[in-house]
């Protein structure tokens, strides 16, 4: 049974206002990652109606802007990315049309991609880095390496992984850890006091500047666009989703949401397999 919108949590929120702007996280949300399926057709035609109707549709993910393209295969029709959990946001190539372009980038300081370096080694666990068009992986982890065809990672060793760290601008990073473990057991040292650190999975931090979130993207581009909070629908999963939920006029949590989304959300949506952010757009923005 679908759960009822949850009009108590935001006493301002008003459902009879169409939405011009949707924001929708990826993995989890519009795709369910452990079972690789692609974005359900309920959401593509979901996504085409809502443009039809006039509303802009944007990608907010922890993943960096070119590691979307594969992973929302079938998904034609977005308008904007914001990627590494709102340092980046970029126009993405239009089907032969204009090419796409960077319209933002809140690029780490040197002294905080190393601080994130050090503390991932320090434990031993997995961590990659996105610079422009790459994610640069270290080959050490507690999980499996990325494919070594894949065009976005470049898996190195501890060295050359330094060296690359020093030259490129890193927008974000993550690290992999054991299961259910705190960041404040990862992250303590004093060095990483000029981060946002959160969590993205169940065993995943995405570290960016302070200060730098979805929430902080989503509201930068609507004031690109002239889109008013109220003119929002984001929907998400996870932790670092609800910043976005606090940036818009409606969040929704599918329903296979983590507790901290689902606290958050004006309205629990089906689950990720049943096409819930489908139900999420024609709700509010059709």
């Amino acid at each position: 049974m679908k759960p009822d919108i949850k009009l108590d949590m935001k006493p301002d929120m008003k459902p009879d206002i169409k939405k011009k702007l949707i924001a929708l996280d990826i993995d989890g949300t519009i795709i369910d990652k452990p079972t690789g399926i692609p974005v359900p057709r309920a959401v593509r035609e979901a996504v085409q109606g809502a443009r039809e109707a006039g509303a802009r549709v944007c990608l907010c993910s922890s993943r960096p802007c070119f590691y979307m393209r594969d992973a929302t295969d079938g998904l034609l029709g977005v308008d904007a990315l914001i990627g590494c959990s709102g340092a980046v946001i970029e126009i993405p190539e239009a089907p032969g049309g204009a090419r796409g372009e960077m319209i933002f980038m809140d690029e780490m300081p040197q002294a905080l991609v190393l601080a994130v370096f050090e503390a991932a080694k320090k434990r031993d666990l997995y961590m990659s880095f996105a610079i422009r068009e790459k994610l640069l992986v270290a080959i050490k982890g507690p999980v499996n390496p990325p494919p070594a065809d894949a065009s976005v990672f470049s898996v190195l060793e501890d060295a050359p992984l330094l060296l690359a760290l020093r030259e490129e601008p890193v927008s974000c990073a993550v690290v992999f850890t054991e299961e259910g473990m705190e960041d404040d057991v990862i992250f303590d040292e004093p060095s990483l006091a000029g981060a946002t650190i959160q969590r993205s999975a169940s065993n995943c931090f995405v570290i960016t500047n302070k200060g730098t979130d979805k929430g902080t993207g989503l509201t930068r581009l609507a004031g690109l666009w002239g889109v008013s909070r109220e003119g929002i629908l984001a929907v998400g999963n996870d932790e670092n989703d609800v910043p976005m939920f606090e940036a818009a006029g409606v969040a929704v949590a599918v329903e296979n949401a983590g507790p901290e989304a689902i606290a958050a959300a004006d309205w629990v949506a089906p689950h990720v397999r049943d096409g819930g952010a489908a139900e999420a757009i024609r709700r509010f923005m059709l």
